[in-house]
């Protein structure tokens, strides 16, 4: 399930354009208003399976009708949508708690208006299905360069992206579910007509408190496990989704 939320900006504001550890304190603000010792848990803790943790949320970049980037700023001029997802009821209830208790939300210097709060209706999950980005898709894998193992950022022609895409959705499910899914195939790919019409140009590095990540921003098709679907949805497709990575919304079909 996810919450979408209005805000207002007044007569505009601007953000520095890595702005997504300032929306990952906003959550765990909030949680820890509504429960200390659930946000306490889940940034120090998280959902565990075997050596791996997971946070099991993801949210969007923030969107506005409105909007310019100059430099390493970002001007919003428009209301403020940004989306909220976890198939955990704990973290949403809590959340949403706070957000309609205060009504407002801080970035950086800025106090915004909540304008509105609601749940959008959650999709039907088929076999096979096509998403669009809220936020950049990460994979990343520990592989070995010039005799060193160092993090290697997929990009959309990876050979392995794919697979690595459906291991971590089926941990995910493993952590949310306390179990493995029933079916646990996937297939991924990214929408290569949208890569040649933009020349390629579909990743973004993002700089989040220092550390640079190279994610994806592409439609793409997902077709397998309707229970891995639902649970890249929900949880986010790929890693490091609660620094705000993998967010995707409903797409049209494409060849």
């Amino acid at each position: 399930m996810r919450i979408q939320v209005l805000a207002d900006v007044g007569k505009g504001i601007t953000l520095p354009i890595n702005y997504n550890h300032l929306l990952v304190g906003v959550i765990y603000r909030f949680l820890a208003e509504s429960n200390p010792e659930y946000a306490d848990f889940l940034h120090e803790e998280g959902y565990h399976v075997d050596e791996k943790r997971f946070k099991l949320f993801t949210f969007s970049q923030l969107m506005a009708e409105r909007r310019r980037i100059t430099g390493e700023q970002i001007h919003f001029g428009s209301t403020l949508t940004w989306f909220v997802s976890s198939p955990v009821e704990q973290f949403l209830s809590h959340f949403a708690d706070t957000l309609l208790t205060q009504g407002s939300l801080s970035l950086g210097p800025h106090q915004l208006k909540i304008r509105d709060v609601t749940i959008p209706r959650t999709p039907r999950f088929h076999p096979e299905m096509h998403f669009r980005c809220l936020s950049p898709i990460v994979m990343s894998a520990v592989r070995e360069h010039n005799g060193k193992r160092r993090t290697h950022y997929c990009l959309p022609d990876d050979p392995e992206l794919s697979e690595l895409i459906r291991q971590n959705l089926i941990r995910k499910h493993q952590a949310i579910y306390e179990r493995t899914p029933q079916n646990g195939t996937l297939s991924f790919r990214f929408d290569e007509r949208y890569i040649r019409r933009k020349q390629g140009r579909v990743t973004r590095l993002v700089d989040f408190k220092g550390i640079k990540i190279r994610g994806i921003l592409c439609p793409f098709s997902v077709s397998g496990s309707p229970a891995l679907i639902q649970v890249g949805y929900e949880c986010g497709f790929g890693d490091k989704n609660s620094a705000g990575f993998g967010m995707v919304g409903m797409s049209k079909n494409f060849t």
